[in-house]
């Protein structure tokens, strides 16, 4: 099975859900396949560092309980997006 071959691989996923696993896996598997089409290889390192990150968080239960929770800051308007100088400043 794929995410076992994967768990193997990246101990990390076994602190994710079952159903990240397989969305993980999918995932995975999407990216790996447009990268061998593109020759590019940065997708799967980009899905690999995403994922990592949330297994992360799911390591941490007082940090997962933070994000998993409601909002209850005053979360006044925030500002439209300032466009950035064309010398990238």
């Amino acid at each position: 099975m794929a995410a076992e071959a994967l768990t193997e691989e990246f101990a990390w996923l076994s602190l994710l859900p079952a159903d990240d696993v397989k969305q993980f896996v999918a995932d995975f598997i999407k990216a790996a396949r447009i990268s061998a089409e593109l020759g590019q290889w940065s997708v799967p390192v980009e899905l690999l560092r995403g994922w990592k990150a949330t297994a992360t968080v799911y390591a941490d239960p007082d940090l997962l309980r933070q994000l998993s929770g409601p909002l209850n800051d005053d979360l006044r308007p925030v500002p439209a997006p300032v466009e950035a100088d064309s010398d990238g400043g």
